[in-house]
């Protein structure tokens, strides 16, 4: 039984990420699931059913990564961290590109995610500030230099589905995900920082492609 209902759910998610959350019927994932709508009715009695239990899983994969107690001491550490939102990405694409549907018909998840926006950022300015200290970063130069910065960074992470979408770009390429945001940080660099950056960072980089920037 937990396995029938773990396969519909692999199965709306594949749905969902092809044809957006608002046009995929209970039928469509039957079918992708292989079995009958009746045998998917008799575990989730609606598509409301379906998603609340995607969210479930959701978080389960969400909150390790935003947990409070997790710091970043070297720049590979916060790379590793993009690659796990990059995969978040890619797994629950529609997540990501169906927020504004989410929001409405789905207002309890909305509020969640809300939350986890919020988790997201003080968590970059953290570690922003954890590296101003350690000399790897710059000093503000404004007040809430880094608030602003890490809520740019949240945005790209966030809309990053959404602008390949628009742009009629393939989704997959991690290595320019990662240069949209590892960009962002290049002006607050310090010249030891930068030094980290270029022996660690910059060779992580060209082992993927990057061509969306040209």
């Amino acid at each position: 039984m937990k396995a029938t209902k773990q396969k519909i759910t692999k199965a709306a998610i594949v749905r969902f990420n092809q044809s957006g959350l608002i046009n995929v019927r209970l039928q469509q994932i039957a079918d992708e699931a292989g079995i009958s709508v009746g045998n998917l009715a008799y575990h989730f009695p609606n598509k409301r059913a379906i998603v609340r239990q995607i969210d479930a899983e959701l978080e389960q994969i969400i909150e390790p990564i935003l947990v409070d107690e997790r710091t970043f001491s070297h720049l590979i550490d916060f790379d590793n961290q993009l690659s796990s939102y990059y995969a978040l990405l890619n797994q629950y694409a529609f997540y990501f590109l169906d927020l504004l549907e989410i929001e409405r018909a789905y207002p309890i998840i909305h509020i969640k995610r809300k939350k986890y926006i919020q988790r997201m950022i003080h968590q970059i300015v953290n570690w922003i500030k954890q590296h101003a200290d350690r000399g790897t970063f710059q000093p503000e130069i404004q007040v809430n230099q880094y608030d602003i910065l890490a809520h740019t960074i949240w945005m790209i992470i966030t809309f990053w589905m959404t602008q390949q979408k628009v742009r009629g770009l393939k989704l997959g390429n991690e290595g320019a995900f990662k240069e949209a945001v590892w960009n962002q940080l290049l002006p607050i660099f310090t010249a030891t920082g930068f030094m980290e950056y270029e022996a660690i960072i910059l060779p992580q980089l060209k082992l993927v492609n990057m061509p969306e920037f040209q």
